[in-house]
Parts: C-alpha cells; sequence; structure tokens
C-alpha cells in the first residue's frame, strides 16, 4: 500500500485585501509597461514572475503547505488567446507564445483584484490609476523592488533623494548638516525653500518638510548597518512612495543658490 503522503501546515495568507490590490496593480503596471516587451528569456521576465507568486502566496496563503489554486493557475498560465494556429520553431513564435501567455496571466491578476476589492473595506480600495513611482526613484529602486530586495530598494531611493539635496542646493555635506544647511534653521535662510515663510503657517511647513528629509537621512545611515525594518514589500513600497514625494517637492522649491 502507498504510503499517505504527509499533510503539511497551512500558511495563512499575510497581506490584508488592501495591500493584496495594491501589490497587485504594480504588478500589473509593470507587466504592461516593462515586462510584456521584453524576451521572454530576459532576466527582468523570471524575477517579475517570481515576486508576483511571492505576492500571491502572502495574498492567498497556501493550504497545506501547497500553493493556493489561484496561484497555481497564475504560475502555470498558457496562452489560449490565438486564432491561428502557430507552426512551432523559430523566435516570433515563441515570442508570440510568450506574449499571449502574459496576456493571460495580466487577466487573472485583474480577476483578482476584483475577487479582493469584495473583500476589501469600504473606501479602502485604491483608485485604479495606481500611484506612480518619481521617475528617478523607479529607476534606482524599481528592479531591486520588483526582485524582492526590498531593503536594497529603501537604501537606493534614500541615497538618491539625498543626492538631489546636494545637487539642488550645491552642498556637499551629509546627514543633519546637509539638510540644516539646505533647508534652513530659525537662525539661517533655507537654500531650498518650500513656501514665502511670511507666516507662522509658511515657516511650520518648511519645518515639517525639514523633519522628513532629516528623518530620510538618519533611516538612510540606520539602514547601511540594520536594514530588517524595511525588509517587506508592503513598508519598503510605502517609504518609496515617500521618497518620490520628497523628490517631487524638490522639483517645486524655489532654489536660493546665492545663499
Amino acid at each position: 500500500m502507498a504510503a499517505r503522503k504527509t499533510q503539511q501546515e497551512t500558511i495563512p495568507p499575510t497581506l490584508s485585501p488592501y495591500e493584496g490590490i495594491r501589490h497587485l496593480l504594480l504588478q500589473i503596471k509593470q507587466l504592461e509597461q516593462h515586462v510584456i516587451s521584453l524576451p521572454q528569456n530576459h532576466p527582468d521576465v523570471s524575477n517579475w514572475g517570481s515576486t508576483t507568486k511571492g505576492i500571491l502566496n502572502q495574498i492567498f496563503g497556501q493550504p497545506n503547505g501547497e500553493m493556493h489554486s489561484k496561484t497555481r493557475d497564475f504560475l502555470y498560465a498558457r496562452g489560449g488567446l490565438q486564432t491561428n494556429i502557430l507552426p512551432y520553431g523559430g523566435h516570433e513564435d515563441t515570442q508570440r507564445r510568450y506574449v499571449l501567455t502574459q496576456e493571460k496571466r495580466k487577466a487573472l491578476l485583474y480577476a483578482y483584484v476584483e475577487v479582493l476589492q469584495d473583500l476589501a473595506p469600504q473606501g479602502a480600495t485604491p483608485h485604479p490609476a495606481f500611484y506612480a513611482l518619481h521617475s528617478e526613484i523607479d529607476l534606482v529602486s524599481g528592479p531591486l523592488y520588483r526582485d524582492g530586495r526590498f531593503a536594497q530598494a529603501v537604501l537606493e531611493a534614500s541615497h538618491r533623494v539625498i543626492d538631489e539635496v546636494k545637487r539642488a542646493s550645491g552642498i556637499s555635506e551629509d546627514g543633519g548638516s546637509l539638510m540644516n544647511k539646505a533647508f534652513g534653521t530659525d537662525t539661517q535662510m533655507p537654500v531650498i525653500q518650500f513656501s514665502c515663510l511670511t507666516t507662522e503657517a509658511e515657516r511650520t511647513e518648511q519645518l515639517g518638510v525639514i523633519h522628513l528629509f532629516n528623518g530620510i537621512a538618519k533611516l538612510s545611515k540606520s539602514m547601511a548597518r540594520r536594514n530588517v525594518l524595511f525588509d517587506d514589500p508592503s513598508r519598503a513600497y510605502e517609504y518609496l512612495t515617500l521618497v518620490s514625494l520628497l523628490m517631487r517637492l524638490l522639483e517645486i522649491a524655489q532654489i536660493n543658490r546665492e545663499l
């Protein structure tokens, strides 16, 4: 008599429906804008698939230690949308079948988003026009994030925004010294100015921005030694959105280089 397969422990979901929607929309966006246009053997294709599989495991869990049926359907999807049978062999045939497979995967991910929308608390579902990271942050951190290297993605984003403060201000120092000189103090006018500073509210706004940038500088220094805090897809992406906001604030700031 054949030995009965030992049942493994069920791994429950670790992402809420809202978080799951957010991550799936990001993966769909990466598929549409980058992955689907790549050759099927490009490393980014494999990285995207692995990251998406990991996200689906976190959304749906792993019953009895196995992949959930939705995760399995995504992973083993095959393009069944073509109407003309293509002869096997050759690059065009292989690439066409790859594109059809990715189109089917995209359809599955959108279907999973709809399922999660029914489960998410009312008002918590993100808008379909998903938040796009600042282009410079996506350039340095996007590939790392999609590869599952979340803490490294956060670290590189921190370095990028600090470098942008240096470039905009012309100040080559680091840490709190850089931020205080760039954004000013009670006794020093800022080189990078976000408001007119004529009212108490405007001065408070400038001070709040200083605290945000100072926080980035301090976190960057601590992450060089210990990065466990952001070794998680949800926290890492939220941090990337914060850094993207700071990059966009720098774009609209007044620069007082003469100071």
